[in-house]
């Protein structure tokens, strides 16, 4: 959902227990409130999230499905599977997802941090319980 709100290539990432981050290839800064404000709008919109499959040549043929700059999807195998949050965003993924936005709950951009020239890292946490976001 994060890559909805920014347009830029994912540089890297990485989840853990109760927060992950998204790097973007973006020179320039981004709002923090307002990406959280954003955020949390669209989660509450509770989106359902939809599988589907292509093959690897349907993939070639939309490759701004792929928001990563250096790891694709696996290929290989005969199909890639899609993650789609209708109306929100759409690409591979392999990983485990919720079945409707809204299950995520409210969430709290940490930090937004320069790692390089055109580098921007967003962390994201969950908010506590009673936490204001």
């Amino acid at each position: 959902m994060l890559c909805a709100l920014v347009d830029a290539p994912v540089t890297g990432g990485s989840i853990a227990d109760g927060r992950g981050r998204l790097d973007f290839d973006l020179p320039e800064p981004l709002d923090k409130s307002k990406l959280t404000d954003q955020l949390n709008a669209m989660i509450s919109q509770d989106h359902p999230m939809r599988l589907s499959w292509i093959t690897d040549e349907e993939l070639d043929q939309q490759p701004g499905l792929v928001k990563t700059m250096s790891v694709g999807p696996p290929r290989g195998v005969g199909r890639i599977r899609l993650v789609e949050f209708e109306g929100v965003d759409l690409q591979p993924c392999g990983g485990t997802h919720v079945a409707r936005s809204g299950e995520i709950g409210p969430v709290i951009i940490q930090k937004i941090e320069k790692k390089g020239k055109q580098n921007r890292r967003v962390i994201v946490r969950f908010a506590d319980p009673g936490e204001v976001v």
